[in-house]
């Protein structure tokens, strides 16, 4: 399996402010992704970039939750198969190898409340069920032990701390063995058992899988075997990670990180 995204573009209207009684008709543009190209193959591959440098909206792009104004997503098999997922293709609503791409995607959002009272056990194992996961009891109650979940695991969803419900999001995404798996920010709300069960999940996780992880925590970008670096919603820098890191002394994507940031408002001041 293999992602290809080809001159991927995505334009959100913002409403504008009002001042007072008045307010501008004219939307506001914002870029989530701006001609983005790249390619990954099975591996971890940590999304790093400042604040609105696109990494959540190419997540969700990725996942099928958003739709492309230009360009497209292809999904590539092992046996030859492939799909596409764009502008055009999101019409095609009841293609079958987009939906059952979907199915192999596990996605982890940023935190957010829930408001179900649906317990941790019961929502495991429906939607175990409404995914066709074989055996769902057994596979719920395995993530459930497999996230320290077990002491909660009737506790209803509006009730769990937020490193619980961060780690019921993780387990949730795991449910049916991802081919794609894709977390946004996971370290947010995580407490301190989530960190190590999901630095333990990406160290042991399956060769065929591709891990997408977009991040701000550079100690947790060290687990990926390749770095993509965004800037206004476009791919600047994509590489092997022990490539890119050899080029500064002390051999960190921290280190990597901050010597690309200084060059590009280096760049940026040159320019402006």
């Amino acid at each position: 399996m293999r992602i290809e995204w080809s001159h991927v573009s995505k334009i959100f209207r913002m409403k504008p402010k009002q001042k007072g009684r008045v307010s501008s008709r004219i939307p506001t543009p914002s870029i989530g992704l701006l001609d983005f190209s790249a390619t990954v193959r099975p591996g971890i591959t940590a999304v790093l970039g400042p604040k609105g440098s696109g990494k959540s909206t190419l997540l969700r792009l990725t996942a099928m939750q958003l739709v492309p104004d230009d360009g497209r997503v292809t999904y590539r098999s092992d046996d030859g198969s492939f799909c596409m997922w764009s502008k055009s293709g999101a019409a095609m609503a009841d293609d079958p190898m987009l939906a059952k791409v979907k199915q192999r995607i596990g996605y982890v959002p940023p935190l957010r409340k829930m408001d179900q009272t649906i317990s941790v056990e019961h929502s495991l194992m429906y939607l175990a069920q409404t995914r066709r996961v074989p055996n769902p009891k057994r596979r719920a109650m395995e993530l459930i032990a497999q996230w320290g979940l077990g002491s909660v695991r009737r506790v209803p969803l509006h009730e769990l701390k937020p490193g619980e419900l961060k780690r019921f999001f993780l387990a949730k995404s795991l449910l049916a063995d991802p081919v794609i798996w894709l977390l946004d920010e996971p370290e947010i709300g995580l407490d301190e058992m989530g960190r190590v069960l999901l630095e333990k999940a990406l160290a042991t996780q399956p060769k065929h899988r591709i891990t997408l992880l977009a991040t701000q925590d550079m100690d947790l970008a060290e687990w990926a075997s390749d770095l993509l670096l965004m800037e206004g919603g476009s791919c600047r820098r994509f590489g092997r990670k022990r490539w890119l890191t050899a080029g500064v002394p002390q051999g960190t994507v921290k280190a990597w990180y901050d010597w690309m940031q200084t060059f590009y408002h280096y760049l940026n001041q040159r320019h402006s």
